[in-house]
């Protein structure tokens, strides 16, 4: 992604938040998907849904993570993949505390949506973790594995969670477990995110 996108990305983050704040049409546009979502997203499509929201979940995406950032950094002989990989996700989960902070929201499945008392629902976490951490596992298999390198080179490896992030939004907000707005912010900050992580190149081997 070039630094152009960074003006017109951080505009919709910008944009979506002064939304929220003074009530305009996309937080009305936040509950009529809710309703919408909540009267016909059920039975297995709602679980469908849930389970895609999977791709988000940062146990989850620990879960997969650490052991192959263990082979990384064994094929390696360097604690450089499993200390960077550490490094990101409590780097994200801070930056994510941080963002949900300013902005305390309700969640959709309280049928409410109520700014600056409780809850974390703004921004998603969610996205941002499909974005960022779903890239990390992908840098950290082609070291652990190098011969999947071929098949997964850089620029796939940047789609894929691109994505990942788009995917995962989509159906935390069908799934009812995210407003509209909330993943819109987080599809704007995302690629950002992920950039910064592929200008870093955390993973290099820099002997």
């Amino acid at each position: 992604m070039a630094k152009r996108w960074y003006g017109p990305l951080m505009a919709v983050m910008v944009l979506v938040t002064v939304d929220v704040l003074l009530d305009g049409p996309l937080r009305h546009l936040d509950f009529a998907v809710h309703e919408f979502c909540d009267a016909h997203v059920t039975g297995g499509l709602h679980a469908t849904a849930h389970a895609v929201t999977k791709l988000g979940q940062r146990g989850d995406l620990v879960a997969v993570m650490a052991p192959v950032a263990v082979v990384a950094g064994v094929r390696g002989r360097s604690w450089r993949c499993p200390l960077m990989a550490a490094v990101i996700v409590g780097g994200l989960s801070l930056l994510q505390v941080a963002l949900k902070e300013v902005f305390p929201r309700t969640y959709p499945f309280g049928d409410t949506d109520v700014l600056f008392t409780h809850g974390d629902a703004y921004p998603s976490g969610h996205t941002l973790n499909a974005f960022a951490l779903g890239w990390v596992i992908l840098e950290l298999l082609v070291v652990a594995f190098p011969a999947v390198r071929p098949r997964l080179p850089a620029g796939r490896r940047r789609t894929i969670a691109v994505v990942a992030g788009a995917v995962a939004a989509t159906a935390l907000t069908v799934a009812d477990e995210h407003w509209l707005t909330d993943c819109l912010f987080s599809l704007a900050l995302g690629p950002i995110l992920l950039h910064g992580l592929i200008v870093l190149d955390p993973f290099a081997n820099r002997r």
